[in-house]
């Protein structure tokens, strides 16, 4: 804390109050470890940490150093030739770079950008995190404040050079205290500022050519890049620009200003004037990166919903080019979705490894190299009947009459394709493919699958209740220190949450509702037909009878035999529990999850272990081998 208070009150303490800070930070580690309130690694730990916080914290707000003073600005312009009259700071601020507005001694507008201490800081995390992010784009990565101006600077020389209308750059360089700056002429008024016109836009657009000719991309193209002058468009702020740009960055460009052009004129105009000056080859040629994470957080916020604009302009781009739609590009290098199952296979894997660090392997072995085989097989080929109540289960949630045997046997290929894909998707896919051939509607098709999946929680639920309240079973589970009350109130909170959310929000309620809306008149008519309803519901009990089955042979060959209706219990709430964690096949959290429902219905944490992995094999991971010939069977057949 000490060192963290220090670091963000530095900029604004004398240089003795800054070394009498820590010169206490270094006294209070040094007292610490000798006091023996930790090791020498845990004071150098702690003050690592702050300087981390510490210096998160100036590089998210800034500090006076960070953004140089208006005065510091002007005497710096001084140094390097280029007298002020007047300055002051421009209305709109970027991140990283503070921006003035100034007018020379002789009466000329000036814009002015300067790059304190933090800038540089703020402009490489942005870019670092645009290079992790998204996919290689050839963005300019600078690592200094000089660097940072310079390379602006020869952006402007370059595009003025090949013919482009820009400022004239005054002064560049490093002046004053520390302090980077870039002072180019200012004329005319931003096109943010006009009324748009489709003039404009047309001038616009062939400046943008002539840039894209010479190799540079421009890397922020928008109406506020262009200043409106007496002598026609200027295109300004360059300091996101690419020498040699690669195609990405031409056609990111494109995309911006025409998202821009869209939101000033209307999508169908913007794109008219873009064919007009563009040509039909190079205007869809934009349309694979015609998408919403090509645009800046900016331009994101500039309509309510920037992906009906896009989707618009992609309909309006094909009207006028003649082009076929084509599939969107792959900007992004990985998406928040790809990083929750790698971050849950950790959670898992995390619980699992401590959960195996206290099973001796050894008996474990002995469990196994002693079981009576014949009636581990006997439970396999039982388990292999698991899929015929699966395929009734769909065959009832859909109401179509489809050909049991392909029906069976696609069963068993979700097994493989639970392998690659969280089952619940890996599923759906498969199914809807399969369904499709047979001319089973889209909207039957995807939801099949969710009343399925509700009438098999309905039947778990009834299992678990029924057990444990006619029944004398018990998990032995201590429950006198959990907190009922708040448990249900915080359920409560997140059912009011969530509906409240979908019904507040436009974009998730668009999503949300037409689907439950189909979801719930399908379900209400496998209600109306009560064969469908009992055959649902007769399906989804069958296969949870089958694998309790089978993992009361794996107890019984293992010599650990527990009763029927417990194993029920255990395989019931095993797939509940494990279902939670979206990771392909439920690999390592089913085990574990299984393992713990054993010891807690009474066996030793070794025979409980064994069980578990022979009854995976047994139900899944052999199966699944199964699944890729069966999946290839389906194909030949033509049935995907």
């Amino acid at each position: 804390m000490l060192t963290a208070l220090i670091i963000v009150a530095g900029p604004h303490l004398t240089r003795p109050v800054r070394r009498f800070g820590w010169l206490i930070v270094i006294l209070v580690a040094i007292s610490g470890f000798a006091l023996a309130f930790g090791y020498p690694s845990d004071a150098l730990g702690g003050v690592g940490l702050g300087m981390l916080v510490g210096g998160g914290v100036l590089l998210v707000f800034g500090s006076p150093k960070g953004y140089p003073a208006t005065s510091e600005v002007q005497k710096a312009l001084a140094d390097l030739g280029v007298e002020l009259s007047s300055i002051a700071l421009t209305p709109d601020q970027s991140w990283g770079t503070r921006r003035y507005d100034a007018v020379s001694v002789e009466g000329a507008p000036i814009e002015i950008k300067a790059y304190g201490r933090d800038a540089t800081d703020s402009q490489v995390a942005s870019r670092a995190w645009h290079q992790l992010w998204y996919r290689n784009d050839g963005r300019h990565f600078a690592y200094s404040r000089r660097q940072a101006v310079e390379h602006e600077a020869l952006a402007i020389f370059m595009a003025s050079r090949a013919g482009v209308a820009t400022p004239e750059v005054l002064a560049v360089g490093i002046g004053g205290d520390d302090t980077a700056l870039l002072a180019t002429t200012d004329e005319g008024s931003l096109l943010t500022e006009v009324d748009v016109t489709a003039d404009h836009l047309a001038a616009v657009w062939r400046q943008v050519v002539v840039l894209h000719d010479s190799g540079i991309a421009h890397g922020q193209l928008g109406l506020a890049a262009v200043s409106v002058t007496d002598d026609g468009m200027v295109l300004r702020d360059f300091d996101a620009a690419a020498f040699s740009a690669p195609e990405i960055r031409i056609h990111v460009d494109v995309v911006s200003l025409l998202f821009e052009s869209a939101v000033a004129l209307g999508p169908d105009e913007a794109a008219q004037i873009a064919q007009r000056e563009l040509g039909d080859e190079r205007l869809a040629a934009v349309l694979p990166y015609l998408q919403v994470p090509a645009l800046s957080h900016q331009q994101k916020k500039m309509v309510a919903k920037p992906k009906q604009t896009i989707a618009q302009l992609r309909t309006d781009i094909t009207e006028a080019t003649g082009a076929e739609d084509a599939a969107p590009a792959k900007l992004r290098r990985v998406r928040w979705q790809d990083l929750i199952t790698p971050a849950l296979s950790l959670i898992a894997a995390y619980a699992l490894i401590g959960m195996l660090s206290d099973i001796d392997f050894e008996a474990v072995w002995e469990v196994v190299r002693d079981a009576e085989w014949f009636l581990i097989v006997i439970g396999f080929l039982i388990g292999q009947l698991v899929f015929i109540p699966e395929a009734t289960g769909m065959l009832f949630a859909t109401g179509y009459p489809l050909p049991m045997r392909p029906l069976t046997v696609l069963q068993l290929s979700v097994k493989w394709i639970g392998l690659a894909i969280p089952s619940a998707a890996g599923r759906i896919t498969m199914n809807t493919l399969f369904l499709r051939k047979y001319g089973v509607s889209p909207t039957v098709a995807l939801t099949q699958g969710a009343i399925d999946g509700v009438s098999g929680f309905v039947v778990e639920a009834m299992i678990l209740v029924i057990a444990f309240i006619a029944s004398p079973i018990s998990l032995d589970l201590d429950t006198s220190e959990i907190r009922w009350g708040l448990i249900l109130l915080i359920v409560v909170l997140l059912i009011v949450g969530t509906v409240v959310a979908i019904l507040r929000v436009a974009r998730l309620r668009e999503k949300v509702l037409p689907v439950v809306g189909e979801a719930w008149g399908l379900l209400r008519d496998v209600l109306k037909d009560p064969k469908r309803g009992l055959g649902l519901l007769a399906s989804n009990l069958a296969s949870r009878l089958v694998l309790a089955i089978v993992l009361w042979f794996v107890l019984q060959a293992i010599d650990a035999p527990l009763p029927l209706l417990m194993c029920l219990v255990v395989t019931v709430a095993t797939n509940l529990l494990a279902g939670l964690v979206p990771i392909p096949g439920g690999i390592g959290v089913a085990e574990a999850v299984l393992t713990s429902f054993l010891v807690l219905a009474g066996l030793p944490s070794e025979e409980a272990f064994a069980g578990a992995v022979v009854f995976r094999i047994a139900t899944f991971y052999i199966p699944a081998g199964e699944g890729f010939f069966a999946m290839r069977w389906l194909q030949t057949g033509g049935y995907l």
